[in-house]
């Protein structure tokens, strides 16, 4: 039974009765609760206020809208056109104006401006590279072009890797800048073994060492000799003789070129190779002689008297823009052209990945032939990755998304680098697409059904821009004087039609459009 005894209840018996006593203390509690409430007087919280008539809703009076009932807003359903008619002032997303105009901005309408170091600041990009896809004539070299020069006017600097047409020669005469032809035959010459330019500070923010910079170097032109070496022979790597023998070789002209006074160049390289093959054991010195005869092609062979001798030209890294035109390789070997690519690109990108050498864009034209390359898919993996770092803007051309496919076998380690510039490029522009490629468009760049039916129709000199998960339908506006300037139809340029003379302005040997012209379109920034 249960003892009340203070405020406490001792129960005991068995399960069932301390069940139906534990109750009737519970019952006993809450009662004296109750009690002890109606005990203490109530507060009116409406003293001296008058008596309510009516429901905080008030008089529910007919028509009042203060009845029983509460209005539900549904919404209205209609279509995107009927809505954009009733709203017509709805704009879709701008990214401002800041950087050179490109065109109109077809979704929102005004000027579509761009400036890539602008929009990676504002974090509107986190990746600096574009890859470019357009058919044959929709325009997409024009816009390269345009935006490419635009931006030069606006203080930035333009690097063509390799011009395989000769399409950016006039381009870059027009803005004063430096054209490099390379290829059988002609005087130029291109050491790819120079140092470069040297760089005030290294990656931690400190002042570069003589040793630091000497092991750049040293790292620089092995993976230069490595990668002609692979791309001579078809192999993916070098076995550990022919590492060991190259380094030797290395030393070795390092030493000799010391002695002559002057830079390393191939031949160097390859004397050194011959000394060390008398004075190694036996798989270093076959190793020697497998890479003397694969490095003698550069010397004689289909691509020699390009690139085994002293640079002929010189690097000024003060000028605007600066190619190299390879259009004389056209007839070469598909070897002897990736070699030359390989120098080209490694002796350019030398010069330009200093990050004391201010905003450089950097251009791969035919993007479909270098993806096929080795040795520049992993160029430019390596400058993707490393962009932010050299302060450059990557931009790649290609005709649709299928030819990151001609890297290699699906599952290849050359495939996957292919795709990891797709995944790394933070802008990519679409111009029109022909149905066999709008499948492989849509799956690989995420594209809605309306911006797919887009892609069918889509003028010359339109297309689609996506920055993330934003979308802008941008035309590349040309002035009169751009249209024959960046057109790519080499028998419509030498017709010799380039319409009103009066439009150009002389400046020395060279001549500019009215916006080229030396000190136009400065950016005061």
């Amino acid at each position: 039974m249960a003892k009340k005894q203070n405020v406490f209840a001792f129960i005991d018996g068995d399960k069932k009765t301390r069940k139906e006593q534990a109750r009737a203390v519970r019952t006993l509690g809450l009662e004296a609760q109750r009690r002890l409430a109606e005990a203490q007087p109530k507060k009116d919280l409406n003293a001296g206020f008058p008596k309510r008539r009516w429901s905080p809703g008030g008089q529910p009076r007919r028509h009042s809208g203060r009845g029983a009932s509460i209005l539900h807003d549904g919404g209205v359903k209609v279509a995107g056109h009927t809505a954009a008619t009733a709203y017509p002032f709805c704009a879709g997303p701008n990214l401002g104006a800041s950087g050179p105009p490109i065109g109109e901005d077809l979704y929102g309408g005004g000027l579509f401006c761009a400036d890539p170091w602008d929009l990676y600041r504002r974090g509107i990009i986190s990746g600096m590279a574009m890859l470019l896809f357009g058919t044959v004539g929709t325009g997409k070299s024009s816009l390269a072009k345009s935006w490419t020069t635009r931006l030069v006017q606006f203080g930035k600097k333009l690097a063509v890797a390799s011009d395989l047409k000769g399409e950016w020669t006039d381009v870059i005469h027009r803005l004063k800048g430096k054209v490099i032809q390379i290829g059988p035959g002609l005087p130029t010459r291109l050491n790819p073994l120079e140092e470069g330019v040297r760089p005030s500070i290294d990656r931690m923010g400190n002042p570069l060492s003589d040793e630091d910079w000497t092991m750049m170097v040293r790292t620089r032109r092995l993976s230069i000799l490595t990668t002609i070496v692979k791309i001579l022979t078809g192999q993916d790597d070098l076995t550990p003789a022919e590492n060991n023998a190259l380094q030797e070789g290395v030393e070795g002209a390092v030493a000799i070129a010391k002695r002559a006074g002057r830079m390393m160049i191939i031949p160097d390289v390859i004397e050194a190779l011959n000394a060390a093959q008398k004075n190694s054991p036996g798989k270093i010195a076959d190793a020697c002689e497998d890479l003397v005869m694969s490095l003698e092609r550069l010397h004689t062979g289909d691509v020699g008297g390009m690139f085994d001798g002293l640079s002929t030209v010189t690097f000024d890294s003060d000028v605007p823009a600066v190619s190299i035109d390879t259009a004389a390789l056209r007839g070469a070997t598909q070897t002897g052209r990736r070699v030359a690519s390989a120098c080209c690109g490694t002796w350019i990108e030398a010069m330009v990945t200093n990050p004391d050498g201010g905003q450089r864009l950097v251009v791969y034209e035919e993007g479909w032939d270098a993806v096929t390359s080795r040795a520049d898919l992993e160029r430019m993996v390596e400058n993707w990755k490393l962009a932010r770092d050299y302060g450059i803007f990557n931009i790649l051309v290609l005709h649709k998304v299928s030819d990151l496919n001609m890297a290699g076998d699906q599952g290849s380690q050359m495939a996957a680098m292919a795709k990891s510039l797709l995944a790394d490029a933070d802008i990519k522009v679409i111009y029109r697409q022909d149905a066999a490629a709008l499948r492989a468009t849509t799956e690989e760049l995420e594209l809605n059904d309306k911006e797919r039916q887009m892609l069918k129709t889509l003028p010359k000199g339109t297309g689609l821009w996506r920055m993330g998960q934003k979308t802008f339908h941008v035309s590349n506006d040309l002035t009169v004087e751009e249209e024959p300037l960046f057109d790519t139809d080499q028998r419509l340029r030498a017709s010799g039609d380039t319409g009103d003379d009066d439009a150009f302005v002389t400046v020395g040997d060279h001549r500019f459009t009215d916006w080229a012209a030396p000190g136009a379109g400065k950016d005061v920034a």
